[in-house]
């Protein structure tokens, strides 16, 4: 044989080789994991609970251990990265395995009960296409005995953290605060009755207050508020605060004042009705120490000399540290409750057509013994600035349920008229406080047109048209006031809960004077009676003003023309209610 034959057999052999190994390869790249009859052999023998699937997560095999998690061809919509299901997983895992050929991490599984697992997914090498390998494993057993753990350090009434778990948390709390450069408060609370509370009605009845305090308090508070009981009748609240020194010292006090309005009640419980006088200390990181002891220290110091003062309140300050700015008013202000510096006054509100008082306006004074007389537009921003609004307009408000009382058994007395500010409007609990003093002076919430201007809707619309539609469908009339004073938006005026409407003094300042002022109140006038409200205006201080305000349609007026604003007793009915006044024609 000549070698060129030789040659062309050992080509022949080499292509023979090289086809059969690429045929092989084909072959292989051809098969799935399925027909790799030792791997599944060895997950068969496995504890853990394995999958195969494809690509897009579609199960192809799984081993015998199918209780962890149950089998489910719907994996995209039962797998989570949270336990309430609002962050699916299969997206970000598939996304991660396009860089990396393996993914481990904790998951949650199911639909509606969902179980935790710790999940590894892995490529399978050497396949053309690609498949997957799921190893599962079980976190429910330890999530539950952590829970356990967890629940053991809750107290069992109020389900707060008890004071080790506290003790933990308020150490997180520090570290995260102190990297962020952030101050926090660390207020503490004492319940001085529910020791008495207990002994005179009982545990059940004990319990069942604290869990109602519990409730008015953290409904009220920042979501990032953090609470928990240290002892029976004691209670710890961690408030997040925005800037240092006196701006966090301002809005520590002001979120304490409103924390002990809402602890005050009133509270039902087995054949009473209770309010509380609780009072609070104040600690602020990092000025009143850079640990938890020192923190908790002071707060106790603060807690107990807030016992001692007339305000139940008081923050903790080193001897040299200059006084919170606005500290003098806010004790001003707090003596004006306690020490019957406080008024009611009040004001008829003439029917023009008629010249009869058709309401009276009820107005909180303060006859201060540094800053002399101050009506409700003066006081109001300086409460304001304290955090001590929304008490000061409670007390009013209780102030002239007692007086309606009293007044009702002296005649006949036409709606009252009463100013409540935004600030009671930024919590929850604002139609129950009403009703409970109506239930308590035996009123109807028909006798009260509440008298609110636009700052409420204009810092939450959502949340001012629940509650104004919650206290008309009550029996309460709403009147928006300061109309042509604000930004005045028409999408607020066109809200159904409205009854009437009261313009600014502002409006009618050049009335007698300008056709441009006329024109522009009687258009605002033809406005507001088009959206069908009563229209009133405050401040008609001549016979002119009434007239002119009469020929474009407004129904009512108060102001100097007709009475100024006078003091009030229980002993005899507002002035002007039995008056006929001169009719505006």
């Amino acid at each position: 044989m000549e070698i060129s034959e030789w040659i062309y057999l050992i080509l022949t052999g080499f292509a023979a080789v090289a086809i059969t190994a690429l045929v092989l390869r084909l072959w292989i790249l051809q098969r799935t994991p399925l027909q790799n009859q030792a791997l599944l052999g060895y997950l068969q023998q496995q504890s853990a609970a394995f999958w195969l699937t494809d690509a897009d997560g579609k199960q192809l095999w799984h081993n015998n251990e199918t209780r962890f998690p149950p089998l489910t061809t719907h994996i995209a919509s039962q797998l989570f990265f949270s336990a309430d299901g609002q962050h699916p997983g299969l997206p970000d895992i598939m996304a991660m395995l396009q860089i990396s050929p393996h993914w481990q991490g904790q998951v949650w599984m199911g639909e509606h009960s969902r179980q935790a697992f710790q999940l590894q997914v892995s490529v399978i090498p050497g396949y053309r296409r690609q498949y997957l390998l799921w190893r599962w494993r079980t976190l429910q057993a330890e999530l539950d005995q952590m829970q356990s753990q967890i629940d053991a350090c809750l107290d069992t009434v109020t389900g707060w953290p008890a004071e080790a778990l506290w003790r933990y948390w308020l150490q997180q709390q520090l570290i995260r605060h102190q990297l962020r450069y952030h101050s926090f408060a660390l207020v503490l609370l004492d319940i001085a009755e529910l020791q008495t509370i207990r002994r005179n009605f009982g545990s059940v009845a004990s319990d069942s207050l604290l869990q109602q305090l519990v409730k008015n308090v953290q409904s009220e508070m920042p979501p990032e508020a953090f609470f928990a009981r240290l002892g029976p009748q004691q209670l710890a609240i961690l408030l997040s605060l925005d800037g240092h020194n006196e701006q966090s010292q301002q809005q520590a006090l002001q979120l304490t004042r409103e924390i002990l309005v809402f602890c005050q009640g009133p509270f039902v419980i087995p054949a009473a009705e209770v309010r509380l006088n609780c009072h609070a200390g104040i600690a602020i990181f990092p000025d009143a120490g850079p640990n938890i002891d020192e923190l908790q220290t002071h707060a106790a110091q603060a807690l107990q000399i807030a016992s001692t003062v007339p305000d139940k309140l008081h923050l903790w300050q080193m001897q040299n540290q200059s006084t919170v700015a606005g500290i003098q008013l806010q004790a001003e202000l707090q003596q004006a409750l306690t020490q019957y510096q406080l008024e009611i006054w009040s004001q008829p509100v003439i029917e023009l057509s008629s010249g009869l008082a058709h309401a009276v306006r009820l107005e909180l004074h303060w006859r201060s013994p540094g800053r002399g007389l101050l009506n409700y537009a003066v006081l109001k921003p300086l409460a304001g600035q304290t955090g001590q609004l929304l008490a000061l307009e409670r007390w009013a408000f209780c102030q002239s349920c007692q007086l309606l009382e009293l007044w009702h058994r002296l005649g006949e007395l036409p709606p009252v008229q009463v100013e409540l500010s935004a600030a009671n409007f930024r919590h929850s609990g604002l139609l129950t406080f009403l009703q409970s003093l109506l239930h308590d002076h035996q009123l109807q919430a028909s006798q009260f047109v509440l008298c609110l201007t636009e700052e409420g809707w204009l810092q939450d619309p959502a949340g001012f048209n629940a509650q104004a539609e919650a206290l008309v469908a009550a029996g309460f009339g709403l009147m928006i006031t300061q109309v042509g004073h604000g930004v005045g938006a028409l999408q607020l005026l066109q809200q159904s809960y409205w009854q009437a409407a009261e313009l600014s003094e502002q409006m009618i300042r050049q009335l007698e004077e300008s056709d441009t002022q006329r024109n522009a109140c009687a258009s605002l006038i033809r406005l507001l009676i088009n959206q069908g409200l009563q229209v009133s205006v405050q401040g008609v201080d001549t016979e002119m003003q009434a007239y002119l305000l009469h020929v474009m349609g407004c129904f009512s007026c108060r102001g100097l023309h007709f009475s100024k604003m006078r003091p009030v007793s229980g002993q005899q009915l507002p002035y002007g209610l039995q008056q006929q006044w001169q009719q505006a024609s």
